[in-house]
C-alpha cells in the first residue's frame, strides 16, 4: 500500500451515514441512474433487517484521534432476489429469502478517488459474503469502463445486459460464491 493510500477500517453503514452516502451516490452516478435518498434508504432497512453486510461500507481512520472512523471512504449497496442476473425488476424489489446479491452500487468518496478504495472494498465485502455461505453468487450491471476493475476483484463478463438504466449499456458480470 503506497503512502498516499489511506487506511480503512469495514462495516455495515447505517442509517447515521444516510446523509453522506446518498451525497456520495449522487456525486458518483449520472442523475439517471443515481439511486435517491429514500432508496438508499430502503435498501439500508432491509440489510438491517436480513443481512448488514448487505450494505457495507469502509471509513477512513483518523490518526489523530486513535484511529477512530473519519470519512466514508465508500460503499457497497445491495439487494437479494432469485434470479441469476440482474433485471429491471430485481432493482426495484427486495426479497429476504433470495440467494443471489444484486450490488447495485460501488461508489467512493470524491475526496480520496484513485486510493483503491473500491478494490479493496470489494475484496472485504465479496471474502465476508464467501465467508458466510449464506449467497450463491452476486450479479451486477457495469458500465463498459468499468468491466476490467470488477474482473480484478473475480467478476466474470457474460454480455450486454437487456436492462436499460440511463443512457448508456450496462453489462452482465457474476461471481460464483
Amino acid at each position: 500500500m503506497s503512502e498516499t493510500m489511506k487506511e480503512l477500517v469495514y462495516e455495515p453503514a447505517t442509517l447515521t451515514d444516510l446523509d453522506i452516502i446518498a451525497d456520495i451516490e449522487t456525486q458518483s452516478y449520472h442523475p439517471d441512474e443515481a439511486a435517491s435518498k429514500e432508496q438508499i434508504a430502503n435498501r439500508m432497512q432491509y440489510a438491517n433487517e436480513c443481512d448488514p453486510n448487505l450494505f457495507y461500507g469502509a471509513w477512513t481512520l483518523d490518526t489523530n484521534n486513535n484511529n477512530k472512523k473519519d470519512k466514508v471512504a465508500g460503499f457497497v449497496c445491495t439487494t437479494l432476489g432469485s434470479t441469476p442476473l440482474v433485471t429491471d425488476e430485481s432493482m426495484k424489489e427486495h426479497d429476504p429469502k433470495g440467494k443471489v446479491v444484486y450490488l447495485h452500487s460501488v461508489c467512493v468518496n470524491p475526496e480520496i478517488r484513485r486510493q483503491k478504495v473500491a478494490t479493496r472494498l470489494m475484496q472485504h465485502w465479496i471474502e465476508l459474503l464467501k465467508q458466510s455461505k449464506k449467497y450463491d453468487r452476486i450479479a451486477l450491471i457495469s458500465r463498459e469502463n468499468l468491466i476490467g476493475l470488477y474482473e480484478s476483484v473475480g467478476f466474470k463478463y457474460l454480455q450486454k445486459s437487456e436492462v436499460v438504466h440511463g443512457p448508456d449499456p450496462w453489462f452482465d458480470m457474476v461471481i460464483d460464491l
